[in-house]
C-alpha cells in the first residue's frame, strides 16, 4: 500500500485537537461578546453565489482549454 493512501492516526488526532481548541476559543468569545454575533446580510450570500458561479465557469473553461 502506498504511503499516500494511509491515514496517520497521530495526524488525524492532532487535527481533531486543533478543531476542538478552535471551537473552545470560539465558544469563549461568543460568551464573552454576545453582541458581536450578527446575521449575515442577504446581499453577501448573493455575492458569494455570483463569485462561485464565476469560479465554476472559469474552471470549466480551463478544463476545455487544457
Amino acid at each position: 500500500m502506498s504511503k499516500g493512501n494511509v491515514i496517520s492516526f497521530a495526524e488525524r488526532k492532532a487535527e481533531l485537537q486543533t478543531e476542538a481548541e478552535f471551537l473552545d476559543l470560539l465558544d469563549q468569545d461568543i460568551k464573552a461578546n454576545p453582541e458581536s454575533i450578527q446575521p449575515i446580510p442577504r446581499g453577501l450570500f448573493v455575492q458569494m453565489d455570483e463569485i462561485r458561479a464565476l469560479a465554476d465557469a472559469n474552471r470549466r473553461r480551463e478544463l476545455l482549454k487544457g
